[in-house]
């Protein structure tokens, strides 16, 4: 088996002294509000040639920003927007790096779904990447005043602290045309009715991540096509659940933008064992 991928997920990793370093000072950019620094970036991922814009930052844009990422405490000057645009960038680098033998083998897909967008770094980043002018990108997104993440429970209408509006003025800035926003709220913030099916689903830093899969499964499992492909970043505590143990499955490990932040997985799931095996090794179930 190929050493990069594995059957489950990964353990948690010791931080080194750098590491623990970088994240003291970024703990402390976050509390007192004294802005970030680039240093705070991978600088392999942050020099990567940039996809994705950053519109100038002004308080409504660090508002929305805030309440999906905490971690950055951003100010409305070039200095934030600048970490902020290479942040965005880098952190859909080293995904497309840890996903690219599944790139490679696939067309374009017609339909792809999107749960949390955030500010939609990732349709950016996929839509100029890999040219995909024709695809038909659906952001399922709910708005919200605060992040109230249920990891390993059931959703709520409260667990989405998104912003429509600001998510569709980065896309705007963007020139990103080839999209629908999907409100949560429109649907009792279930996935049920939204449309499908779908060829291509992922969820970077949303479901698996912050959000029960689990809770979200028999959803998505509606709406995925016979060769869709679904992504989630997954926590260093996801647990597997008898369903997703049913259908073949692999871990992709890659590497996070903020220098601080241990490695993390990518759950990459499909009905079609062929189209996982791009990655090498066998399809992780039982």
């Amino acid at each position: 088996m190929n050493p990069q991928l594995s059957s489950g997920p990964a353990g948690a990793q010791t931080l080194g002294p750098r590491q623990l370093w970088i994240r003291l000072r970024t703990e402390l950019a976050k509390r007192f509000g004294t802005g970030h620094n680039v240093d705070e970036l991978s600088s392999a991922l942050a020099g990567k040639e940039l996809y994705f814009r950053a519109p100038p930052l002004d308080e409504e844009l660090i508002a929305a920003v805030k309440a999906i990422t905490p971690q950055f405490s951003l100010r409305p000057d070039e200095e934030s927007r600048k970490v902020w645009e290479l942040s965005q960038n880098g952190s859909s680098w080293a995904e497309f790096e840890a996903l690219a033998p599944l790139f490679e083998s696939m067309e374009e897909p017609e339909r792809v779904l999107e749960i949390g967008p955030g500010m939609g770094r990732s349709v950016v980043f996929l839509a100029r990447k890999l040219g995909w002018s024709r695809a038909g990108f659906d952001l399922y997104e709910g708005d919200g005043a605060a992040r109230k993440y249920p990891l390993n429970a059931p959703r709520s209408a409260e667990s989405f602290c998104g912003s429509l509006s600001q998510l569709r003025r980065v896309l705007t800035f963007n020139e990103i045309e080839n999209y629908r926003l999907v409100d949560a709220a429109d649907s009792g913030f279930r996935l049920s009715g939204i449309g499908g099916p779908y060829q291509l689903i992922y969820s970077f830093y949303g479901v698996g991540f912050h959000w029960s899969l689990a809770d979200f499964w028999s959803e998505i499992r509606e709406l995925m096509s016979p060769q869709c492909v679904a992504v989630f970043t997954v926590h260093h505590s996801f647990e597997e659940f008898p369903e997703l143990m049913e259908m073949p499955h692999r871990y992709v490990p890659f590497r996070r933008i903020l220098a601080k932040d241990r490695p993390l997985n990518l759950l990459v799931v499909s009905e079609s064992a062929e189209r996982l095996a791009v990655f090498g090794g066998s399809e992780a179930e039982e």
